[in-house]
Parts: C-alpha cells; structure tokens; sequence
C-alpha cells in the first residue's frame, strides 16, 4: 500500500514538473503593467524586460508608450471633468438669466406704475432684459468650458487607445522571441517486473 502511495505522488509530482516544462512564462498587458505568471512586473522591472528582445532595445519605445497612454487617460478624465462642469455653468447662468428676468419684471413693473401703465411696462420690459442679461457671460464661460472640455476629452480617446495598441503589439513581440518549448519526457505507468521485482513502473 505504502508503495502505491509513494508511485502516486510521484506520479503529481511528475505531472506538475510536466507543466512547468511544457509552458513557457508568456507575458501579458493589463494596463500601463506586464505581468507574468500573475505577478506584476515594477516599471523598472518592465523597462528590463523591454530592453531585450531578439537583440532589440524597445525600452524606451515601450516607456514613451505607457507615458502616453497615461496622458490619454488624463485627458479623457479630466476633460470629461471640464465638460460638466461647464454644463453646470450653463445651468447656473440660464438659472441667474431666468430670476434676473423674473424680478427685474416686477421691480421695472412696480417702479413704472407710477407713470402709468405704458410706462410700467416699458420699464419692466427694461428691468426684464438686464436681469436676462445678467446670466449671459456665465453661459457663456459654461459654454466655453464645455468646449474645452469636450475637446479635452475626445483627443484622450484615441491617444489612449493607439498607445495601449502600441504596448500590446511590444509584449506580443516579447513572447514571440520566447524559445519554443521542447516536448516533455512520455510518461508511461505500467505493471510488470521491476528491478526490486514486480509492481508498478513509472517510466518518463
């Protein structure tokens, strides 16, 4: 019993050690990082990995890369930020064009019954149109940061995108200069006479 214990731990063991034989360590993209086997690599630990391949130096094609592929993600977060908040802005200016207009219509109004009712309504005609034009430059602004901002954030996009292509392309090129893998040792479990008699044989 202890035996056939003993021929199958072996025998994982073998299967394990077949494994790690048969499959190289393959790198792969996740964001600005490499990683392989499930470890992240540090940046300097990239830049080495980057600094050979087939005799190449892509060290600092792939740092260039990841500086901006970090640029596009900035610029698409932050111009999205612009963006809303010069949609806030407009908000903010249509709301001050909108009270201003309201109140200067009745301020103009109670101020120009005194002449009368042409009066009064020439005057909060008057008060009307300075309290909307009160809100105008802040739509404006809001206007403007939106523009910005959405300029900002669509030239992110592609920046981002062309670079993380960038960075993929160079870790494909990476594991493409990998050794193939040799095949593994057979391993064969049979039943027959051994040296120390007869019994199970692990041969590999």
């Amino acid at each position: 019993m202890k035996r056939i214990i003993t021929v199958l731990v072996l025998l994982v063991a073998t299967v394990s050690a077949y494994a790690q034989y048969a499959n190289p360590a393959l790198a792969e993209r996740k964001g600005c990082t490499i990683k392989i086997d499930g470890e992240k690599l540090s940046h300097q630990e990239a830049n080495i990995l980057m600094s050979n391949i087939d005799g190449e130096d892509y060290s600092g094609e792939w740092a260039r890369a990841r500086g901006w592929r970090t640029a596009g993600i900035s610029m698409i977060a932050g111009g999205g930020a612009i963006a809303a908040g010069g949609a806030m802005t407009v908000l903010i200016g249509a709301l001050t064009s909108a009270l201003g207009a309201t109140m200067g219509a009745v301020a103009g109004a109670t101020v120009g019954s005194i002449g009368g009712e042409e009066q009064a309504n020439q005057s909060a005609s008057e008060a009307a149109q300075k309290g909307a034009d009160a809100g105008k430059p802040i739509i404006t602004g809001g206007l403007i940061a939106m523009g910005l901002g959405l300029g900002v954030h669509i030239a992110g996009i592609p920046l981002t995108v062309v670079n993380s292509v960038k960075m993929s392309k160079l870790v494909d090129r990476y594991n493409e200069s990998l050794p193939e893998p040799e095949p593994a040792p057979q391993m064969e479990l049979s039943f027959g006479p051994t040296c120390n008699g007869v019994g199970l044989r692990l041969s590999f």
